[in-house]
């Protein structure tokens, strides 16, 4: 197989039909004047929100583990995990592929760490966290929890096991 054909070889496919994403490129440098990308994103690291997610509603999310250089280069500590969560999203793919693709521009790379869903409300000042991904698995709730409670200081923030 040349490496022409190897870029068209199919992607796996999760559970629920969408492709996986594939590995992400990277390197030890970016196009940044050839400076490298571990320097330059370590200091940024902290600028990243460790959460975006919608004003309202019922939606599915991500825990997003995001690391200032390739994971394999990355000293301990060089990373830090987000959440994100969006109405709009029909899989946690979606969601995934649109951050961990604007986050590799940036000069990051990420790894997803699992999936849920967060009810949102906003009226009631709630947010309860479940489920699970079909294709990343559980997130570890009590870690977005514990990041979630930190941007909405005067919520009630809770989280289960249960349900999809």
């Amino acid at each position: 197989m040349t490496p022409r054909d190897r870029s068209r070889a199919p992607r796996t496919r999760l559970p629920h039909g969408r492709p996986k994403p594939g590995p992400l490129r990277e390197g030890p440098r970016a196009g940044r004047g050839g400076r490298a990308v571990g320097n330059m994103a370590a200091a940024d690291l902290a600028q990243i929100a460790d959460v975006d997610i919608d004003p309202h509603g019922v939606f599915k999310y991500v825990l997003i583990r995001v690391h200032a250089a390739p994971p394999s280069e990355a000293p301990a500590g060089k990373s830090k995990e987000i959440v994100r969560g969006y109405k709009w999203a029909e899989y946690h793919a979606d969601i995934y592929d649109k951050v961990s693709g604007e986050m590799q521009k940036k000069g990051y790379s990420c790894e997803c760490l699992g999936g849920g869903r967060i009810s949102h409300q906003s009226q009631d000042k709630k947010i309860h966290v479940y489920g699970y991904s079909m294709g990343y698995g559980r997130a570890q709730h009590s870690v977005s929890t514990e990041k979630i409670k930190a941007m909405y200081p005067d919520y009630e923030v809770t989280w289960a096991d249960d349900g999809y």
